[in-house]
Protein backbone atom coordinates (compact mmCIF):
# COMPACT_ATOMS: atom_id res chain seq x y z
CA UNK A 1 0.00 0.00 0.00
CA UNK A 2 1.36 3.55 -1.09
CA UNK A 3 1.98 6.03 1.90
CA UNK A 4 1.64 9.97 1.94
CA UNK A 5 5.57 11.02 0.73
CA UNK A 6 4.89 14.08 3.46
CA UNK A 7 3.69 12.79 6.09
CA UNK A 8 3.95 8.92 6.13
CA UNK A 9 0.15 8.07 5.95
CA UNK A 10 -1.29 5.26 4.57
CA UNK A 11 -3.15 6.27 0.90
CA UNK A 12 -6.46 5.05 -0.06
CA UNK A 13 -7.12 3.47 -3.21
CA UNK A 14 -8.62 6.43 -5.44
CA UNK A 15 -7.18 9.14 -3.13
CA UNK A 16 -5.39 12.14 -4.90
CA UNK A 17 -4.48 14.26 -1.88
CA UNK A 18 -3.48 13.12 1.51
CA UNK A 19 -6.51 13.38 4.39
CA UNK A 20 -4.01 14.49 7.39
CA UNK A 21 -1.89 17.04 5.49
CA UNK A 22 -3.90 17.58 2.48
CA UNK A 23 -0.43 17.07 0.04
CA UNK A 24 -1.16 15.23 -3.13
CA UNK A 25 -0.54 11.50 -2.81
CA UNK A 26 2.49 9.80 -4.41
CA UNK A 27 0.39 9.30 -7.48
CA UNK A 28 -2.25 11.29 -9.21
CA UNK A 29 -4.33 8.46 -9.39
CA UNK A 30 -3.49 5.48 -7.15
CA UNK A 31 -4.44 2.11 -8.10
CA UNK A 32 -7.89 1.74 -8.25
CA UNK A 33 -9.62 -0.94 -5.55
CA UNK A 34 -10.93 -3.89 -7.78
CA UNK A 35 -14.71 -3.91 -9.20
CA UNK A 36 -16.75 -6.90 -7.62
CA UNK A 37 -17.27 -9.56 -10.43
CA UNK A 38 -20.68 -9.91 -11.41
CA UNK A 39 -21.38 -12.84 -13.81
CA UNK A 40 -22.45 -12.44 -17.35
CA UNK A 41 -25.30 -14.31 -18.59
CA UNK A 42 -22.75 -16.77 -20.29
CA UNK A 43 -21.30 -17.05 -17.27
CA UNK A 44 -24.25 -18.47 -14.69
CA UNK A 45 -24.54 -22.75 -14.78
CA UNK A 46 -27.15 -23.75 -17.24
CA UNK A 47 -29.70 -26.04 -15.74
CA UNK A 48 -30.60 -29.06 -18.13
CA UNK A 49 -31.52 -32.60 -17.36
CA UNK A 50 -29.50 -35.22 -18.75
CA UNK A 51 -31.65 -38.07 -20.60
CA UNK A 52 -31.18 -41.36 -18.48
CA UNK A 53 -30.70 -44.94 -19.85
CA UNK A 54 -34.08 -46.23 -20.49
CA UNK A 55 -35.15 -42.62 -22.37
CA UNK A 56 -32.17 -43.20 -24.62
CA UNK A 57 -32.26 -46.98 -24.91
CA UNK A 58 -36.45 -46.38 -26.26
CA UNK A 59 -34.44 -43.71 -29.26
CA UNK A 60 -31.93 -46.13 -30.46
CA UNK A 61 -34.33 -48.67 -30.44
CA UNK A 62 -36.77 -46.66 -32.88
CA UNK A 63 -33.73 -45.61 -34.47
CA UNK A 64 -32.80 -49.33 -35.16
CA UNK A 65 -36.02 -49.75 -35.85
CA UNK A 66 -35.67 -47.58 -38.82
CA UNK A 67 -32.60 -48.63 -40.05
CA UNK A 68 -33.97 -52.54 -40.21
CA UNK A 69 -36.22 -50.94 -42.55
CA UNK A 70 -33.81 -48.75 -44.81
CA UNK A 71 -30.63 -50.72 -44.64
CA UNK A 72 -32.13 -53.78 -47.14
CA UNK A 73 -33.57 -51.17 -49.73
CA UNK A 74 -30.00 -50.89 -50.96
CA UNK A 75 -28.75 -54.56 -50.03
CA UNK A 76 -31.65 -56.01 -51.75
CA UNK A 77 -30.51 -54.15 -55.01
CA UNK A 78 -26.98 -54.93 -55.13
CA UNK A 79 -26.98 -58.95 -54.33
CA UNK A 80 -24.48 -58.11 -51.64
CA UNK A 81 -22.40 -60.51 -49.97
CA UNK A 82 -21.34 -60.73 -46.26
CA UNK A 83 -18.61 -58.11 -46.30
CA UNK A 84 -20.79 -55.74 -48.66
CA UNK A 85 -23.64 -55.71 -46.45
CA UNK A 86 -21.53 -54.95 -43.70
CA UNK A 87 -19.67 -52.49 -45.57
CA UNK A 88 -23.44 -50.66 -46.62
CA UNK A 89 -24.73 -51.17 -43.09
CA UNK A 90 -21.58 -49.35 -40.99
CA UNK A 91 -21.64 -46.74 -43.68
CA UNK A 92 -25.72 -45.78 -43.40
CA UNK A 93 -24.79 -45.91 -39.70
CA UNK A 94 -22.61 -43.33 -40.21
CA UNK A 95 -24.26 -41.19 -42.30
CA UNK A 96 -27.92 -41.64 -39.93
CA UNK A 97 -26.30 -40.76 -36.80
CA UNK A 98 -23.46 -37.70 -38.21
CA UNK A 99 -26.37 -36.11 -40.15
CA UNK A 100 -29.20 -36.15 -38.16
CA UNK A 101 -26.86 -35.13 -35.08
CA UNK A 102 -25.40 -32.35 -37.08
CA UNK A 103 -27.60 -31.32 -39.11
CA UNK A 104 -31.04 -32.22 -37.60
CA UNK A 105 -30.33 -30.01 -34.51
CA UNK A 106 -28.41 -33.18 -32.18
CA UNK A 107 -31.19 -35.26 -32.74
CA UNK A 108 -32.37 -38.52 -34.48
CA UNK A 109 -35.77 -39.44 -35.65
CA UNK A 110 -36.27 -41.65 -32.35
CA UNK A 111 -34.33 -39.52 -30.07
CA UNK A 112 -36.92 -36.52 -31.77
CA UNK A 113 -39.76 -39.08 -30.64
CA UNK A 114 -38.59 -39.36 -26.96
CA UNK A 115 -37.78 -35.66 -27.11
CA UNK A 116 -34.34 -35.97 -26.09
CA UNK A 117 -31.14 -34.05 -28.24
CA UNK A 118 -27.49 -34.50 -28.40
CA UNK A 119 -25.59 -31.45 -27.50
CA UNK A 120 -22.10 -30.68 -26.18
CA UNK A 121 -20.92 -31.16 -22.77
CA UNK A 122 -21.69 -27.07 -21.81
CA UNK A 123 -25.80 -28.59 -22.40
CA UNK A 124 -26.52 -25.69 -24.51
CA UNK A 125 -23.99 -25.41 -27.58
CA UNK A 126 -25.46 -27.20 -30.75
CA UNK A 127 -22.46 -29.53 -32.32
CA UNK A 128 -21.12 -28.79 -35.36
CA UNK A 129 -21.54 -31.14 -38.16
CA UNK A 130 -17.62 -32.23 -37.65
CA UNK A 131 -17.82 -33.32 -34.30
CA UNK A 132 -21.40 -35.22 -34.85
CA UNK A 133 -19.33 -36.77 -37.81
CA UNK A 134 -16.65 -37.53 -35.06
CA UNK A 135 -19.32 -39.14 -32.98
CA UNK A 136 -20.60 -41.15 -35.85
CA UNK A 137 -17.10 -42.17 -36.65
CA UNK A 138 -16.72 -43.82 -32.79
CA UNK A 139 -20.22 -45.33 -32.86
CA UNK A 140 -19.05 -46.95 -36.33
CA UNK A 141 -16.20 -48.36 -35.04
CA UNK A 142 -17.74 -50.67 -32.15
CA UNK A 143 -20.15 -51.20 -34.06
CA UNK A 144 -17.66 -52.84 -36.92
CA UNK A 145 -15.81 -54.50 -33.98
CA UNK A 146 -19.31 -56.25 -32.90
CA UNK A 147 -20.64 -57.37 -36.63
CA UNK A 148 -16.97 -58.15 -38.26
CA UNK A 149 -17.23 -62.17 -37.32
CA UNK A 150 -20.03 -64.37 -38.85
CA UNK A 151 -20.19 -67.37 -38.39
CA UNK A 152 -22.99 -70.37 -40.06
CA UNK A 153 -25.32 -72.25 -37.86
CA UNK A 154 -25.61 -75.98 -38.50
CA UNK A 155 -29.88 -77.10 -39.37
CA UNK A 156 -29.23 -80.64 -37.32
CA UNK A 157 -26.21 -80.10 -35.88
CA UNK A 158 -24.18 -83.05 -34.44
CA UNK A 159 -22.23 -83.21 -30.96
CA UNK A 160 -19.39 -81.65 -33.02
CA UNK A 161 -20.91 -79.16 -34.36
CA UNK A 162 -22.34 -78.00 -31.18
CA UNK A 163 -19.06 -77.21 -29.49
CA UNK A 164 -17.98 -75.40 -32.38
CA UNK A 165 -20.69 -73.17 -33.01
CA UNK A 166 -20.27 -72.60 -28.88
CA UNK A 167 -16.92 -71.70 -29.73
CA UNK A 168 -18.00 -69.40 -32.55
CA UNK A 169 -20.82 -67.64 -30.18
CA UNK A 170 -17.90 -67.49 -27.52
CA UNK A 171 -15.67 -65.03 -30.64
CA UNK A 172 -18.51 -63.35 -31.57
CA UNK A 173 -19.07 -62.15 -28.25
CA UNK A 174 -15.73 -60.94 -27.58
CA UNK A 175 -15.96 -58.39 -31.08
CA UNK A 176 -19.31 -57.52 -30.02
CA UNK A 177 -18.23 -56.29 -26.80
CA UNK A 178 -16.93 -53.43 -26.91
CA UNK A 179 -19.90 -52.33 -28.79
CA UNK A 180 -22.27 -53.29 -26.03
CA UNK A 181 -19.86 -51.76 -23.39
CA UNK A 182 -20.30 -48.60 -25.41
CA UNK A 183 -24.42 -48.91 -25.02
CA UNK A 184 -24.65 -49.78 -21.86
CA UNK A 185 -21.96 -47.40 -20.36
CA UNK A 186 -24.63 -45.26 -19.98
CA UNK A 187 -26.35 -46.44 -17.23
CA UNK A 188 -23.22 -45.71 -14.41
CA UNK A 189 -21.78 -42.67 -16.12
CA UNK A 190 -22.16 -40.08 -13.91
CA UNK A 191 -22.92 -37.81 -17.12
CA UNK A 192 -24.98 -40.29 -18.50
CA UNK A 193 -22.51 -40.83 -21.52
CA UNK A 194 -21.68 -43.54 -24.00
CA UNK A 195 -18.30 -43.79 -25.03
CA UNK A 196 -18.46 -42.23 -28.19
CA UNK A 197 -20.22 -39.17 -26.36
CA UNK A 198 -17.05 -38.89 -24.48
CA UNK A 199 -15.00 -39.52 -27.63
CA UNK A 200 -17.18 -36.06 -29.06
CA UNK A 201 -17.49 -34.50 -25.72
CA UNK A 202 -20.83 -34.58 -26.11
CA UNK A 203 -24.20 -35.48 -23.44
CA UNK A 204 -27.64 -36.00 -24.25
CA UNK A 205 -30.16 -34.09 -23.04
CA UNK A 206 -34.34 -33.58 -22.37
CA UNK A 207 -35.96 -31.25 -24.30
CA UNK A 208 -38.66 -31.08 -21.75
Amino acid sequence: MATCPTCGTEEVPGQQVCASCGSPTSSVYANPAPLPYFPTETDLPTEFRLAGFWTRFLGYAIDYLLLLIIVPLPLSAVNANFDTSLAIVTVIAFLYGSLFIGLGHGQTIGMRIVSIRCVDEDGVTELTYSRAAKRAVAYGVLLLAGSIYHFHRYAHPTTLQLHREDHHVLIFFAFYLPHLVDLLWVAWDRRNQTLHDKFARSIVIRTK
